[in-house]
């Protein structure tokens, strides 16, 4: 008897929780619009082929009637690059978006399978004056929404993949590497540097204290490699922090930061707070999403903030004249 019952990893939100929730995505919205961001909706449901080459299990994918392989769609971002390649928009444009995505986690996690988002997608402008206008509207909505205490960490897809190029392993390998990256596991990559030598034993074995205040994790991390195109990726992190300092007189790195996402190309960003133990927004630069869908290769930047998370964030500060309060 289900007819009182919820699907796995899904909830109702109530009274206090609705109501914030849908003000501060309107909140959000509203400003991105105000800041020239053109409002883009897109289907919940999508060929799995949008969201990945193969059919991938944290997806929710089923059948049609006409026998083809759906998906609900796990982000947003994916769903922009179809609209790019199949449509007549023309660049450089800049979108704003917010909707439900979904993805499947394991029912002993204890995670919401469902999620509101709210972002944006600045795509065929010069690099640097992306990267700024992304990072400081997230700063904004985060401003916006009435997050206190809040600090960007940024990171460099092209550290990593540098490093998995030059190993050039099979895919169990590669997986375990990225679990002891992920986990900062000292002892995992000591010992794993030793099996699998390479020109980046010094950075693997000092990934997991390479982490903190900006300028001392980049002066630690050129101490570790003389490779020019890594030392040019820590270079535009350098860059780019700078450029920022006005607006994030403090901002840090994490060098151990694996990409949420697998079409991150550059500069990569999250924002944490006190009261939410995961990154309420992530973001980065994805210049080749756009070639899977047969289309020429863009520079874009994007994010997107986690509004669950959000509220997880202002909770407290927020007053209720309701009954109930959840």
């Amino acid at each position: 008897m289900k007819k009182t019952t919820l699907a796995l990893g899904m909830h109702d939100k109530l009274f206090k929780r609705a109501r914030t929730m849908y003000q501060i995505e309107h909140c959000i919205c509203d400003l991105l619009m105000t800041k020239g961001f053109l409002r883009i909706e897109t289907p919940t449901l999508e060929h799995f082929e949008v969201f990945s080459d193969v059919v991938d299990n944290g997806n929710y994918n089923f059948f049609d009637k006409n026998g083809d392989l759906i998906s609900l769609r796990p982000d947003i971002t994916s769903q922009i690059g179809r609209v790019i390649a199949s449509t007549q928009v023309h660049t450089p444009i800049k979108f704003s978006y917010s909707g439900k995505v979904f993805n499947y986690n394991e029912e002993m996690r204890g995670l919401s399978n469902e999620h509101t988002q709210a972002g944006v997608e600045i795509i065929g402008f010069p690099v640097h004056q992306a990267l700024e206008e992304a990072v400081i509207s997230a700063k904004e909505a985060l401003d916006v929404a009435g997050v206190r205490n809040y600090k960007f960490e940024f990171s460099h897809a092209q550290l990593l993949q540098l490093i998995f190029e030059e190993l050039n392993l099979p895919a169990v390998k590669e997986a375990e590497l990225a679990t002891y990256i992920r986990d900062k596991s000292i002892t995992g990559l000591k010992e794993f540097t030793k099996e699998n030598p390479s020109q980046y034993d010094k950075v693997l074995e000092q990934l997991p204290f390479l982490f903190g205040e900006t300028t001392a994790v980049l002066t630690e991390a050129r101490q570790l490699t003389d490779n020019e195109s890594f030392l040019t990726a820590l270079d535009s992190l350098e860059v780019l922090t700078s450029r920022l300092a006005d607006n994030l007189p403090e901002t840090t790195l994490d060098l151990a930061q694996l990409p949420a996402v697998p079409y991150y190309t550059g500069i990569m960003f999250k924002v944490f707070g006190d009261k939410v133990p995961d990154a309420f927004v992530s973001g980065g630069r994805y210049d080749k999403l756009f070639e899977r869908f047969g289309a020429t290769e863009l520079t874009a930047v994007g994010w997107a903030i986690d509004i669950d998370s959000v509220y997880q964030a202002v909770h407290d500060d927020v007053e209720f004249g309701g009954d109930m309060d959840d």
